[in-house]
């Protein structure tokens, strides 16, 4: 499945289960989440920017070279030159849905707040999505594969642009919303969940799927997203 389509389908997953009934509270201070206005500009801000490219019709890419020429993609990023790899793409989608599932049951199990903090996680999600989508068409740069010998058999319109990476900016905004939503986690949760954004980054670049300045990207991208959600959501 498709990152964008996984993303939509987790953000619509939260969204339900914040309209879902309250529950009785279990510990004091505990905090049941509600949907408002700042949660539906989110949504709708991410959708908004997902649809955009398509409604404003730049959405449609020309890749008439097969391959490109290397020597157009900076020296810093061609050596990642190469034809996709499957196994670590996939492991790449894998460790973010690991990401998502650990740092939400973290939240929901030691957090009193942990619904509406795993909620803001969803936003800040959808945000990144919603802004790499944009940028990817704005900006429309070639994946690595046109640039080697199996780009005559990729038709473009089935692959999205390659900057910034959407798993690298996924990953990072659920690793930087956790960090900055839990009251007190361990410097190990702390860490664990940087560390297992950034081998997300590296299993894109290992699966020839990006080049190493789109995960950068991504990552920015991601982390830019859940500090914003955050500053003023709470």
């Amino acid at each position: 499945m498709p990152w964008h389509k996984a993303a939509c389908g987790w953000a619509i997953f939260l969204l339900l289960t914040s309209l879902a009934p309250p529950q009785p509270a279990a510990a004091q201070g505990s905090e049941e989440p509600t949907l408002g206005v700042r949660d539906l500009v989110f949504f709708g801000a991410a959708a908004g920017m997902y649809l955009a490219p398509g409604l404003l019709g730049i959405d449609g890419r020309q890749v008439d070279c097969g391959p490109c020429d290397s020597g157009s993609v900076p020296f810093f990023d061609r050596w990642a030159i190469a034809e996709p790899r499957s196994f670590w793409s996939h492991a790449s989608t894998g460790l973010l849905g690991a990401i998502a599932a650990v740092t939400w049951w973290d939240l929901a199990k030691h957090d009193p707040a942990g619904r509406t903090k795993i909620l803001a996680s969803a936003e800040s999600a959808a945000v990144a999505a919603g802004v790499t989508v944009l940028v990817q068409e704005v900006i429309g740069r070639d994946r690595p594969v046109f640039h080697t010998d199996a780009a005559s058999g990729i038709n473009p319109d089935d692959v999205r642009p390659s900057f910034p990476s959407g798993h690298s900016a996924i990953a990072f905004a659920l690793a930087t919303s956790y960090v900055l939503s839990r009251a007190a986690p361990s410097g190990t949760a702390r860490v664990g969940a940087i560390v297992a954004a950034a081998a997300v980054a590296v299993l894109r670049v290992a699966s020839a799927r990006h080049f190493p300045s789109d995960v950068v990207g991504g990552a920015a991208v991601g982390v830019g997203s859940a500090v914003l959600v955050h500053s003023i959501r709470f």
